[in-house]
């Protein structure tokens, strides 16, 4: 295997290479899917931009900038001109396949933790329609007993105290059962 030199020249290909993929995953977590492609889009572009600068300034003639909108091509094409072998592409598909896994992973756990947000703001008010004076901290010990439907939790109270829970989900809609008070 022949071996890849780490030059500071590259830092903007393996910029695009390795922290774009993260990027994707920040944007895509915290962004409407269209301003993250966007910025996406833009720090690709810039990175492109600056490697060919560099490029141009080591008197070695850089892919087209065009590729941008591709960046596994443009890693590719840069490799291929210079005669190395194709690292940042593979860095690239390597990084991008864990971005995915990444963003999976999260949206998985953040519906749970969305379901549990909501939980806790239907045993504060259920608790303040009976006449105690108490709120729900966080919703805990989260267990799906059907699939989808029903959880079996427990919510954390302000005073430290745990109330058992059962949380059913109807389409956009969540019903919550505290066993004491009856709700």
């Amino acid at each position: 295997m022949k071996s890849y030199p780490l030059l500071r020249q590259d830092i903007f290909a393996w910029c695009l290479a390795a922290v774009l993929p993260a990027i994707w995953v920040v944007l895509f977590l915290n962004f409407p899917q269209t301003v993250a492609l966007v910025i996406y889009m833009v720090v690709a572009l810039a990175w492109v931009l600056l490697d060919r600068t560099n490029l141009m300034k080591q008197g070695i003639t850089p892919p087209s900038f065009v590729w941008f909108w591709f960046p596994v091509v443009y890693l590719r094409q840069r490799d291929q001109m210079q005669g190395k072998p194709w690292r940042l592409m593979q860095v690239w598909l390597l990084c991008t396949v864990l971005s995915f896994v990444a963003i999976y992973l999260l949206n998985q756990r953040s519906g749970k933790e969305n379901l549990a947000q909501s939980a806790c703001s239907v045993v504060t008010k259920i608790l303040h329609k009976e006449g105690i004076d108490e709120r729900c901290i966080r919703v805990t010990d989260m267990h799906e007993e059907v699939s989808g439907r029903f959880w079996q939790a427990q919510a954390l109270l302000n005073t430290g105290v745990k109330e058992p829970v059962t949380i059913e989900v109807r389409g956009r809609d969540i019903y919550v059962v505290l066993p004491e008070a009856g709700e």
